[in-house]
């Protein structure tokens, strides 16, 4: 039986992998079973295992199809490290990411592969297609090993579960399921019924080792325990696969973005994710079991982190790319100063890229929020820092997120950052349920209720958006190169604030078909609004960034907002214009932008190059008037340079730009400075050149992924993998 580690207990196996049948006690809980591993009962040298297995068990080289969506612009961490697993199983793994148009694709990729595992990373909103495919793949597959046809999809996986269960698969030509990730920290259930002969909740490292070493039945499983012990990204059969698979593909191998991951777990109960369920979750696994569990927060090898951030160079001199930062995709970082520390001395020398992170406001307040950033603030380690302040009203982050932090912490952060001269991007959530239920929920740890019985709702909820806005460029630190990111609330089923939401009637509880509410689009996602303050609420989400490098942006954003009913391009456009004499800004010091303050008179030239013909006198007036806009926001005259290729791009397809459009432009703009990004757009290089200081060509003279890139060829790569190289 496996003895579940303790509070100071290292989660390191101090014999490399498990000797002898050391195997994770299994605790059937009311609708999935535990997995509860031992120290031991780990691996944490997987080179050492693969070694070991290749002796003791030659027979072992599962070949896995792990599967997941293309909607993101950012490496799947998930999935190369779960190949990494495969790899050291002395098995083959092989990548395909898909969306609800190709879906039919797998097939042809099971036919060619033969895969002995399907394997699938599954997120909210991005699952019916795939759940569609596997219902036909096992009608078929169940009619042909049993020949015969089954009078429903629910007798046909109970019986290939049952093949699984008793080891026949394998022989019979079926590629069991496995299906966990994201989507799966809550609805495990549903996966299970929907055609996962294994359902992982969690993280899946350990289960999906026992798994395809036969050690476990079919069934849901999740594994409580944050052990850091994640092997090697198999980021080049990642980037392999997938810039064969399609040309879409190519920008996980080409992005000048990649990613890594520092850290495993988080601490925080936020209730609008996932990850929050991780702390419950350990606390019931543990419960009466008498031993205090380890932190929920682990730091993964150093030098494995390192290794990572090699093998990202070594790759990028295969495909042609410069990686201008990596993004560290840890929940939580920054939470161990000492592990950081240790990490610049030999990162910035061995590799060099600096980190895009993410941390909360209580790790950058105070005297020790300082020291974390005067160490990440040298040898340009740290290129941004993403900061989550989701909401400006203290009631409505304590009782109805679950995020701890006061106005004070929040605004003694974003001074600290400011300090320190380090981008940021702070992040807030717009439309949130913060009126009164339409029905009473059954959650009462979740609301706007106080312990007193104090109601904290909104008549207008607006005004909470607002909040947030007003608590970030109030506070007069808010510089030119820092973003206000914001997204529009999408209530994901089985985090408890969507399900809160549907229970209060704000949302009918169905996002699965929705691929907008993973992806964070331009619409609002709880039904409860009136019109006119939805229309609002996406009209904030468009413009909010601006508004934020106002010191009366909450003021301004009001009179934008209640003055009128539509929010078209033209109508800010004209907002801005005719408001500007009542704009208050203060001038910071900036050490970002190519031409960082741009003067009218140039804005006014580029405007005339820029649209000298008739049918685009428009869209000239249109940034005429936004002028106002390009002076208060970072490199204003590259910003309008890269709106011109837009528009120019939009038009040669015969869309008419708008104000999503310039958001999405804008947005953009903001990732290129914080991911060291920045750029000409070559259509207007020769003409905005000029302008630049010499000391900052420097930054546009380098290549640029937006540039032509000679990337090898497929075999290349492939032979290239071949040799080991």
């Amino acid at each position: 039986m496996a003895q579940l580690p303790a509070f100071r207990e290292p989660l390191i196996n101090p014999d490399g992998y498990p000797r002898g049948n050391s195997h994770p006690q299994l605790v059937k809980r009311e609708d999935f079973t535990d997995a509860l591993y031992g120290v031991r009962d780990v691996v944490s040298d997987w080179s050492a295992y693969a070694a070991e297995l290749k002796r003791a068990r030659p027979d072992v080289n599962p070949r896995v199809l792990l599967v997941s969506h293309d909607m993101s612009e950012i490496e799947n961490i998930t999935l190369m490290a779960l190949g990494g697993v495969v790899q050291a199983l002395n098995g083959t793994p092989r990548y395909v990411l898909i969306n609800p148009s190709n879906c039919a694709e797998l097939d042809r990729v099971i036919e060619e592969f033969r895969p002995d595992w399907l394997g699938f990373n599954l997120y909210t909103g991005l699952t019916d297609h795939v759940f569609d495919w596997l219902r036909g793949y096992k009608l078929a597959r169940a009619k042909k090993i049993f020949r015969k046809d089954f009078v429903s999809f629910e007798k046909a996986d109970a019986a290939l579960k049952g093949l699984v269960r008793e080891g026949g698969a394998r022989g019979a030509g079926y590629a069991p399921v496995i299906v966990g990730g994201h989507y799966n920290n809550h609805d495990y259930a549903t996966s299970y019924a929907r055609g996962a002969d294994f359902s992982v909740r969690g993280k899946g490292v350990n289960l999906l080792k026992d798994i395809l070493l036969g050690g476990l039945e079919p069934g849901i499983y999740h594994d409580p325990i944050s052990y850091p012990n994640l092997p090697l990204f198999d980021r080049a059969g990642f980037y392999r696969d997938t810039f064969a698979f399609s040309d879409r593909l190519k920008k996980y191998a080409l992005s000048p973005v990649k990613s890594v991951l520092t850290a495993l777990g988080c601490a925080y109960r936020c209730t609008y994710c996932y990850i929050g369920s991780l702390v419950e979750n350990q606390e019931q696994s543990y419960e009466g079991s008498g031993v205090r569990p380890p932190s929920i927060i682990q730091d993964r090898p150093l030098e494995l982190v390192l290794k990572e951030g090699e093998e990202i160079r070594r790759l990028d001199a295969l495909y042609g790319v410069s990686t201008r930062a990596v993004f560290d995709q840890a929940d939580i970082s920054l939470n161990n100063l000492a592990w950081w520390e240790a990490l610049r001395e030999q990162w910035t020398g061995r590799v060099g890229i600096p980190f895009y992170i993410q941390a909360r406001p209580q790790m950058l307040a105070g005297a020790q929020g300082k020291r974390r950033l005067s160490m990440i603030a040298q040898g340009n380690l740290v290129a941004g820092i993403s900061m989550a302040i989701e909401s400006g009203d203290e009631h409505v982050r304590r009782l109805l997120l679950k995020r701890h932090e006061s106005n004070d912490v929040i605004q003694d952060a974003l001074k600290n950052v400011k300090e320190a001269m380090i981008p940021l991007r702070t992040q807030a959530i717009t439309g949130l349920p913060v009126i009164r239920p339409l029905k009473k929920p059954s959650t009462p740890d979740i609301g706007l209720v106080d312990a007193r019985g104090v109601e904290h709702y909104y008549d207008d909820p607006m005004q909470e958006t607002l909040a947030a806005l007003h608590l970030v460029c109030s506070s007069g630190r808010f510089g030119k190169e820092d973003y206000y990111w914001n997204s529009l609330y999408s209530p994901f089923p089985g985090t408890p604030l969507g399900d809160y939401a549907a229970e209060c009637g704000f949302h009918d509880g169905r996002t699965d078909s929705n691929e907008r509410a993973y992806m964070f689009t331009s619409e609002v996602g709880l039904s409860c609004f009136e019109p006119p303050v939805a229309r609002k609420q996406v009209a904030f989400h468009r413009t909010a960034n601006f508004f934020a490098h106002l010191l009366n942006g909450k003021d301004m954003m009001t009179l934008y907002l209640y003055s009128r009913d539509q929010f078209g391009l033209e109508d800010f456009a004209r907002f801005v214009h005719e408001r500007q004499s009542m704009f208050q800004t203060k001038k910071l010091y900036s050490k970002f932008g190519l031409i960082p303050e741009p003067a009218r008179e140039m804005l006014t030239a580029f405007f005339e190059h820029a649209y000298p013909e008739a049918d685009d006198a428009w869209f000239k007036g249109v940034n005429e008037r936004l002028a106002p806009y390009y002076e208060t926001l970072l490199d204003g005259l590259v910003l309008a340079a890269k709106v011109a290729a837009r528009y120019f791009d939009e038009k040669s397809r015969g869309v008419r730009f708008n104000l999503d459009l310039l958001t999405r432009v804008e947005r953009n703009h903001y990732y290129d400075n914080s991911y060291n990004m920045t750029y000409l757009p070559p259509r207007y290089a020769a003409v905005l050149r000029p302008y630049i200081h010499e000391n900052r060509l420097g930054l546009v003279d380098r290549p640029h992924a937006s540039g032509a890139i000679q990337a090898p060829s497929v075999e290349a790569i492939d032979e290239e993998r071949l040799r080991g190289e």
